[in-house]
């Protein structure tokens, strides 16, 4: 993925929603994203057409990463070795099948030996 700086997670949009300082040395970067990322972001039964909007704008200005057969082969690995809830295993899976670092705020990552991650100190 030309360009792509980090394989974000799903809170990091969180946080950048809800305006966390900590992820505005991140914003310039080039992110990507799974699809399970868009999935737990537009499905909270309280989201406003507003925040629906924003959320899509957000997600619009990066790279998603679809379902593919090499990300369910990482998938099932990870949870077999590493035990991570399925959405977790999911964005690990992503971030391995394009080797790009994986930016998160869940220390649940670190240990996954297979990917390279960045661990934000909230």
């Amino acid at each position: 993925m030309s360009g792509v700086s980090y394989f974000a997670d799903t809170n990091c949009f969180i946080y950048l929603l809800n305006e966390n300082p900590l992820l505005r040395s991140f914003a310039e970067y080039h992110w990507a994203y799974s699809f399970i990322t868009e999935i737990e972001l537009l499905s909270k039964n309280t989201l406003t057409v507003p925040d629906e909007q924003l959320i899509r704008q957000m997600l619009a200005t990066c790279q998603k990463t679809a379902y593919s057969e090499l990300i369910s082969e990482h998938t099932i690995m990870i949870r077999r070795n590493y035990k991570l809830k399925l959405p977790d295993a999911l964005i690990a899976a992503s971030a391995l099948s394009l080797n790009i670092p994986l930016l998160t705020a869940d220390t649940q990552f670190a240990k996954v030996k297979e990917i390279d991650c960045f661990i934000l100190e909230l």
